[in-house]
């Protein structure tokens, strides 16, 4: 059940908004048993949590709705765990199945 990130959909925003908007995207593909923005948050949050930096769902929820872009080292972690093939996405727009 993937979702478009609905504030970077609605603005038609520039590079920043379609990053954000491809993170949330590839949070639904790494995840695809979540079938609310609720659910995936918490599977994302337990996920990344480590035991000197906790992530809270509602940090997810705001990736998710592109209010604020994640450190890179949480874009890799749910890369790896989506497929690494995902990220030529964003290098190539013309590549997106």
């Amino acid at each position: 059940m993937e979702k478009s990130c609905r504030k970077c959909s609605r603005s038609g925003g520039g590079q920043m908004d379609r990053e954000r908007a491809w993170f949330a995207s590839l949070m639904w593909r790494a995840f695809p048993e979540a079938t609310s923005e609720h659910e995936l948050a918490t599977l994302v949050a337990e996920v990344l949590t480590t035991d000197r930096v906790p992530v809270h769902p509602r940090t997810v929820r705001n990736w998710l709705r592109c209010e604020n872009a994640p450190g890179f080292h949480y874009t890799l972690r749910i890369l790896a765990l989506a497929g690494a093939e995902r990220v030529f996405e964003i290098l190539d727009p013309e590549v997106r199945a």
